[in-house]
């Protein structure tokens, strides 16, 4: 996890915390919910030196996407798979100095790509959102906010209210019919809250929070800069 200090365009200045953390991923208790498939088949937990750091989603065949502050602090990066556990050790990791994204490559067939978005979210849109985080749910739910919002270092992406915790960086976000709209990137106005979470691994503030802002990236831009990437 790292704290940043940026602005959404469209919302005015404040601090930033970038999303990482702890233990478990969502598997079954995703099982029912509109990102239950993505948890499934597209969705891996993201070990970093053996510290749970946050997810990945299916790219595809053989690439996975998640944020790069998730892998920022180097050393081999290890994917277990959200339903069945299964492991693999990611191969070049490719960061971007665009946004908050990074390419890792995956043994072929890993993960299985989702059906992407290919327009905007709209206002007051429920979405769905999985993670790995050490306490509390790997499922988040809540509704967008706006619709078009730029962190510089981050991205563009949109915003939107829910509860989401510490381990749901590089994770996915999906609408009510489980298609992909972007990934977890991080939280405007971490505050000391979020930095104890940091330095113990519990994420206290966000269980009590249930409208938290998160911005996340969106994954047409997301897609476009893997492509580039991957040139």
């Amino acid at each position: 996890m790292v704290g940043r200090r940026g602005f959404f365009t469209s919302m005015g200045g404040g601090a930033v915390l970038a999303l990482g953390a702890c233990a478990r991923s969502p598997g079954l208790e995703a099982a029912g919910t509109p990102v239950g498939a993505i948890a499934a088949t597209g969705f891996a937990a993201l070990q970093v030196n053996g510290a749970t750091r946050g997810a990945a989603v299916g790219f595809d065949d053989r690439h996975v996407l998640t944020c790069a502050h998730v892998v920022a602090s180097g050393g081999p990066v290890v994917l277990r798979r959200g339903l069945d556990g299964a492991e693999v050790t990611a191969g070049a990791v490719l960061r971007s100095r665009r946004m908050d994204l990074a390419v890792l490559r995956v043994p072929a067939g890993f993960l299985q790509p989702p059906i992407c978005a290919t327009e905007a979210p709209r206002s007051g849109e429920a979405v769905w959102a999985a993670g790995v985080p050490g306490l509390g749910s790997p499922v988040a739910q809540g509704v967008v906010e706006a619709v078009d919002a730029e962190m510089p270092g981050f991205g563009r992406g949109f915003t939107a209210r829910m509860p989401v915790l510490m381990g749901y960086s590089g994770g996915p976000v999906v609408d009510r019919n489980g298609v992909l709209m972007g990934l977890t990137s991080a939280l405007p106005g971490g505050g000391g809250a979020s930095f104890l979470a940091f330095l113990t691994g519990a994420d206290l503030d966000g269980l009590t929070a249930r409208d938290r802002r998160v911005f996340v990236l969106c994954i047409q831009r997301a897609g476009a800069e893997a492509r580039r990437l991957l040139g």
